[in-house]
């Protein structure tokens, strides 16, 4: 049964020989990355492990690489987005006990990390902005009936699909546990990571919210508008988080609440300021207590919560040093040292420094540094106001990906989403007129020479 997990790829790479590159995005990609779990994976005999969602992924991905070659436009974050990647595959490789496990987490890398940016650099923008927006947010929505299973139930919906139909052995039926109730995951397996996804799609919606506010010609359908209407998808996602129960995503949450606010005001550039002061208030504020708050020790911590934030203080504190004594390279993934019975590194910034090294790290911070910049520049040149709200929607969905990833690792789908939006907001011009209509894939273009567009 587990062969069934390639048919996704089979309708993708159709699709691209075909010509229809936006179709299989929007019709195979994006529901193979949101609603099936990266645990749904297949091994080929002498290929890596795969999901689903890189099935999907891998022929788009190459005719994005093939569209942007041929494009000859460069900018600082192509170079950033590949030299992280190379990093990455260079430290796996060297520090992988098995070379082959190297070269497989290599392979990952760029599938992960350079595809999915490329298909959101090239792809997206303008014309399948609207259309991606709507499908990214009723995707997650589509999450919340196997949610409400998790935490009602405590099980995973889609362990027990995969571990007693498909038979695959790879997801746990098992949900992480808080407050008696299950934290609420779906198709993202680990609930922080869920809580990430979740917050950055309010984001996202707060954009189609303003069109439908503006009463811009778009076509949500009838029965988003509806929703809309009464900010239902909002409240849901909102719903969606509190079952959730992360507290890094729903903080960060509210930081990206700050930032949309920014598109109420007229000037766009003091509000920005404004805001990133606040933040900045905000953040020392936020580590005065969280200093205070964790000045107990393991065996007096009085909550499960205060216990896991102490946890996260002395993992900083212990493998700090750990890190720079990796060097440039780090450890490779599978080999860095655990002490102190911490297992767990639950920051990424800090995971990418141990995993691989000071390289990989430096050029991570950088992409964080330069994606905030390109929507904080975005936002200020745009003259039309739904462009300037959307630069500021994805510029809430990104602070609330950079701050979460302190408390939490980069893992499952959340790679390809987090350098899919990269891409995206890369991307970013002014946009047309906004008519879904037309949006939709591209349907209107000559497919006579289909073939050779993806691959001359």
């Amino acid at each position: 049964m587990s062969v069934l997990l390639l048919i996704p790829g089979f309708i993708s790479l159709f699709l691209v020989l075909r010509g229809r590159v936006e179709t299989a995005f929007l019709w195979v990609y994006l529901p193979s990355l949101i609603l099936v779990p990266e645990t749904y994976y297949l091994r080929i005999p002498h290929t890596p492990p795969t999901s689903v969602a890189e099935y999907a992924l891998i022929p788009i991905g190459i005719a994005a690489v093939g569209r942007f070659l041929r494009s000859a436009s460069f900018a600082l974050m192509d170079l950033l987005v590949v030299a992280y990647a190379a990093s990455v595959a260079l430290s796996e490789i060297l520090h992988s006990p098995v070379l082959n496990a190297g070269i497989f987490a290599a392979f990952d890398a760029f599938v992960s990390v350079v595809l999915s940016y490329m298909v959101g650099r090239m792809l997206i923008e303008p014309d399948l902005r609207f259309v991606t927006i709507r499908r990214f947010v009723v995707l997650i929505l589509c999450l919340g009936p196997a949610g409400l299973f998790e935490w009602k139930m405590g099980q995973n919906l889609y362990g027990i699909l995969g571990d007693r139909i498909l038979g695959l052995g790879t997801v746990s039926e098992t949900v992480q546990m808080r407050g008696g109730h299950g934290r609420m995951a779906a198709a993202f397996s680990d609930a922080e990571l869920a809580g990430i996804a979740f917050a950055i799609t309010a984001c996202l919606n707060a954009w189609l919210a303003y069109l439908r506010k503006i009463k811009a010609n778009v076509d949500l359908g009838k029965t988003l508008t509806a929703l809309e209407k009464y900010q239902v998808p909002g409240i849901m996602l909102l719903i969606f988080l509190w079952l959730n129960q992360s507290r890094g995503p729903q903080i960060a949450l509210v930081a990206g609440f700050l930032i949309l606010q920014v598109k109420r005001f007229k000037n766009t550039r003091l509000m920005t300021v404004v805001v990133g002061l606040v933040l900045l208030a905000g953040y020392f504020a936020a580590s005065a207590y969280f200093s205070a708050y964790t000045n107990v020790s393991r065996y007096t911590a009085v909550s499960e919560q205060q216990g896991s934030a102490l946890y996260r203080r002395m993992m900083n504190e212990v493998y700090a040093p750990i890190a720079e004594e990796g060097g440039w390279t780090g450890y490779g993934l599978l080999e860095i040292p655990h002490v102190n019975g911490q297992n767990s590194i639950d920051n990424n910034f800090l995971l990418v420094h141990l995993a691989w090294g000071r390289l990989a790290y430096i050029l991570f911070v950088l992409i964080a540094w330069e994606n905030i910049r390109v929507l904080v520049m975005r936002s200020w040149r745009f003259k039309t106001l739904p462009d300037k709200a959307f630069a500021i929607s994805m510029m809430a969905a990104m602070a609330v990906l950079w701050l979460s990833l302190l408390t939490v690792y980069l893992g499952e789908q959340l790679p390809q989403v987090a350098f899919l939006l990269i891409g995206w907001t890369q991307a970013m011009v002014p946009g047309r007129a906004l008519d879904s209509s037309r949006s939709e894939i591209g349907e209107n273009r000559n497919r006579k020479f289909a073939f050779q567009r993806v691959f001359g």
